[in-house]
């Protein structure tokens, strides 16, 4: 069945054709055209998300920030708090602070002397570089544990107001927690790299791996270390995502660290950024598009116009019954209608012609029998009244002799009669052969010459070597009832025949003419009549006889004006061509 739907004739082949290329082309053209409008805006709708989401990235890092900046404060307006410091700067953090602390994040406590001398420190670290003067926001560059980190510090004076004894350094490390928590906040990759003299550095990505940061173009990262702008990246960590690059700096204007914020070249919106991607699918689509256009036309047009064409072919090939499926009720319904309308009317036409044929053939059989037994009822009456007469005792000896003759010669008067007319009516099927035109005629006219006398000739064979494809039995036969006819009508004067041959047209033909008395034209349509005759003892199935012999070979008898003002005949017949 599937097959079947998809077998297409030659018109809805050129159908589908035409529309698909009617819908293919534009959609090629549009489909790259909205390729590059879908890819460019995506392309900087993903770029603004990322940035943005880069933006809130470094608003997590000043929340860390801001979180220890108020901790402090609220430490620093502590009267007890201060007291403590005061007294002892070592145990000046008691455990409340500890926890509350740690539910922040804040994993760094320290407390440095005016001079920027460490006192006190939760955790054994060397801090690199410390802050400006009034900075209170910082990212400093620490080792702990032979490994180099960051740490988002809020730096708050104590006291807070007049001359500071002491500085509270409250802090979160940045490490493998704080890129996990940004990947969480964002849905971005999130990696930080440490600068280690010229280079920077991955810890955390991948647990007992360092990650170079190498693939970053050397233009890149002089945006990155001099201009301390954020640097946006298609091909970023090796093409493996599209994302920002962020410098982290220290206090003293240096870039510590690189925080990168990525999206994955992967999914869905890979495909609305890849040009290429995008236009294959869109080009696709428009095939799918076209190709179903084109069938669905091809189905609901071009199939009733197949069901028209297929009832056009039965009716040429005489199926007068055909009938068309009327599928619609637009125009193509209406053609429809109108087809199997005439087809009706054609059947009927034919009904009609066939009766009236049968008449015709029933008054053509009347008509010859009556001809038929017109032609013999003489012949017969002149022989019955002959045997009456040769049965009386008393007749004469010589007239009896008369009255045989007379017995003898109209019975093969009718003998010749039956004869013609079972030749007209059945004679043999033509031996086809490739023959010379004018062979058949010269033996037919050596044959009727035969003992005659006065006769003269005049030939004009101008068909050079062409040939015919024929019988030449039969031909002679026709030309032989030809010359018959003519030499009877030439009697009693000197008789002449011109006799020509020639081509036209791909048609070879011979013309015979006659100096006798000619043809009236008024006869002239019913020459090739049978039992149609001017002579008194004719039959009038000679030329009757030839022009049938001439249809079985082929070719065409006719009864022409001649060029004096005899009778003239002309058989044409198609040339033989050699291949």
């Amino acid at each position: 069945m599937p097959l079947r739907l998809l077998k297409l004739g030659r018109l809805q082949r050129k159908v589908l054709l035409v529309i698909s290329v009617i819908v293919i082309v534009p959609m090629l053209v549009a489909g790259w055209l909205a390729a590059e409008w879908v890819s460019i805006s995506f392309e900087r709708r993903l770029e603004q998300w990322i940035i943005e989401a880069a933006r809130a990235n470094q608003n997590w890092l000043q929340a860390y920030q801001n979180d220890a900046v108020m901790l402090g404060r609220v430490l620093a307006d502590d009267a007890g708090f201060v007291a403590n410091v005061e007294r002892s700067p070592a145990d000046a953090i008691p455990l409340p602070v500890q926890r509350i602390s740690q539910e922040l994040s804040i994993n760094l406590i320290q407390l440095y002397t005016p001079d920027k001398k460490l006192v006190y420190s939760s955790i054994p670290v060397k801090v690199s570089a410390l802050w400006e003067r009034g900075q209170t926001e910082a990212v400093l560059k620490v080792v702990t544990r032979q490994q180099t980190m960051l740490a988002a510090v809020g730096i708050t004076p104590i006291p807070r107001r007049g001359t500071p004894r002491y500085y509270l350094v409250l802090g979160s490390l940045l490490g493998q927690d704080f890129t996990d928590e940004l990947a969480q906040l964002t849905g971005l990759k999130a990696r930080l790299y440490y600068r280690e003299g010229k280079n920077y550095y991955d810890l955390f990505s991948s647990p007992g791996k360092i990650i170079a940061l190498e693939h970053l173009p050397p233009a890149a990262l002089t945006l990155l270390e001099k201009s301390k702008k954020p640097f946006y990246s298609l091909e970023a960590e090796n093409g493996q995502f599209r994302g920002l690059y962020t410098p982290i700096v220290d206090p003293t204007g240096r870039v510590e660290a690189i925080m990168f914020s990525g999206l994955d070249r992967r999914g869905v919106q890979e495909v609305l950024t890849n040009r290429v991607t995008l236009f294959l699918s869109i080009s696709l689509l428009g095939v799918v598009i076209g190709g179903l256009a084109g069938l669905l036309l091809s189905r609901l047009v071009v199939r009733p116009l197949q069901y028209l064409r297929n009832g056009v072919m039965q009716l040429a090939g005489q199926n007068f019954n055909a009938n068309v499926p009327i599928t619609s009720d637009d125009e193509l319904g209406d053609l429809a209608k109108a087809f199997n309308a005439m087809a009706a009317r054609l059947r009927e036409a034919r009904d009609e012609q066939a009766l009236r044929f049968q008449k015709d053939k029933l008054s053509a059989m009347g008509e010859l029998s009556a001809a038929l037994a017109h032609e013999i009822r003489n012949p017969i009456g002149i022989i019955n009244t002959s045997a009456a007469l040769l049965d009386k005792p008393d007749y004469a000896p010589e007239k009896k002799a008369e009255l045989t003759r007379m017995i003898r010669e109209e019975s093969l008067r009718v003998a010749n009669l039956v004869q013609d007319f079972l030749q007209l009516s059945r004679h043999r099927q033509p031996n086809f052969a490739i023959i010379d035109p004018s062979q058949p005629l010269e033996r037919a006219l050596e044959l009727a010459l035969a003992g005659a006398t006065a006769v003269t000739v005049h030939k004009a064979f101008q068909h050079h070597d062409a040939k015919i494809q024929a019988d030449a039995g039969l031909l002679q036969q026709a030309w032989g009832n030809i010359f018959t006819n003519a030499l009877q009508a030439m009697s009693g004067k000197e008789r002449k025949f011109w006799i020509s041959s020639g081509m036209e047209d791909g048609v070879v033909y011979l013309s015979v003419e006659d100096n006798g008395p000619g043809v009236p034209a008024e006869i002239m349509p019913r020459l090739f009549e049978p039992f149609f005759t001017t002579k008194e003892q004719g039959t009038g199935l000679g030329l009757t006889i030839a022009y049938t012999l001439a249809e079985a070979n082929g070719g065409r008898l006719e009864a022409l004006p001649p060029e004096g003002n005899g009778a003239r005949f002309v058989m044409r017949f198609p040339m033989h061509e050699n291949l």
